[in-house]
């Protein structure tokens, strides 16, 4: 009993230290407009792919596709430097990464939803009222700020889905690389160092085989970039179609409490695994297409992964 007790106190301190050291480390990836112009991007286009089994509802399909836009921006901006930073030199310890993981998707999750549901309230109800954005919020703003929070589904669960939905994809593209697509090296695989006395070492003799934007992994090659970019859109989906699985019960529940009924996640299962599995697998191929674009700094893995 006492060894479980101990156990138990130990794990919500580390839950509390690293959720404390992932908000710390939040407000600095706003200084990565190439991760969120990337995300935004992405998320636009998938949110275009699952039109045909979701339009949208009433909203329209501008505004369906639009809301998106900014959602995966700043989710993708407030996951991939974070999970960058935070995730590698976790392999000893699989549970640790597993936990650490499904933290940071989850806080990206619940950041992203805090930011943008006033944007995406003002524009519902400017598209209600047929009043300008702008002339919208100000009259939400005089009744009460909660105004621009009040349909916001409930955080617990869109944080349960964020964060499985990445500590998903991030088992499965680790397992995919280490089985059966490795990162290829552009170095030759014995570097030669010339050691002299009272010198020090320097490399000799470094190759590469690909050109390649400046500033960035030194593993970057057209070969591990189409196979990134395939492989997560096969995985994004894979990762898409459990998460809204095993989320599924509460998630609807937690819609249905809200004003929010023209979501497919209200109508039940397959139309939401119909709208999610490829908007999702859409996402994250073309995020790991445009990533290395706008933020090669990231590398290789496009701020995935350890």
């Amino acid at each position: 009993m006492f060894e479980l007790v101990t156990y138990a106190y130990n794990g919500v301190l580390t839950a509390v230290y690293r959720g404390f050291k992932i908000q710390k480390e939040t407000p600095k990836t706003l200084t990565d407009p190439g991760t969120f112009l990337a995300g935004a991007v992405a998320g636009g286009l998938g949110r275009v792919a699952a039109l045909p089994c979701d339009q949208g509802g009433p909203k329209g399909i501008m505004q369906t596709v639009g809301r998106r836009m900014p959602q995966f921006g700043f989710l993708m901006m407030f996951y991939c430097p974070i999970a960058h930073k935070l995730l590698p030199g976790l392999e000893e310890d699989p549970l640790s990464k597993m936990l650490t993981t499904f933290m940071v998707g989850a806080f990206a999750g619940v950041n992203m939803r805090v930011v943008c549901n006033p944007i995406s309230r003002v524009m519902d109800e400017s598209r209600r009222t047929g009043k300008s954005p702008i002339d919208a919020a100000r009259l939400m703003k005089n009744k009460t700020i909660l105004q621009f929070w009040y349909t916001t589904p409930n955080l617990i669960a869109n944080a349960m889905y964020f964060g499985t939905l990445f500590t998903v994809f991030e088992g499965l593209r680790r397992f995919h690389e280490r089985n059966f697509a490795p990162i290829v090296q552009n170095e030759s695989a014995e570097e030669a160092f010339a050691v002299g006395e009272g010198i020090q070492e320097q490399p000799v003799g470094q190759r590469t085989r690909h050109r390649r934007p400046a500033v960035v992994d030194h593993n970057w090659n057209w070969e591990n970039y189409t196979t990134t970019v395939a492989s997560n859109f096969v995985l994004g989906g894979a990762a898409a179609t459990v998460a809204s699985t095993v989320c599924y019960p509460l998630s609807a529940h937690q819609y249905m409490q809200t004003v929010i009924h023209d979501s497919a996640i209200c109508r039940g299962l397959t139309p939401t695994l119909l709208k999610e599995v490829p908007m999702m697998a859409v996402m994250f191929g073309a995020f790991s297409a445009i990533q290395p674009l706008l933020a090669p700094r990231h590398g290789v893995r496009c701020g995935f992964g350890y």
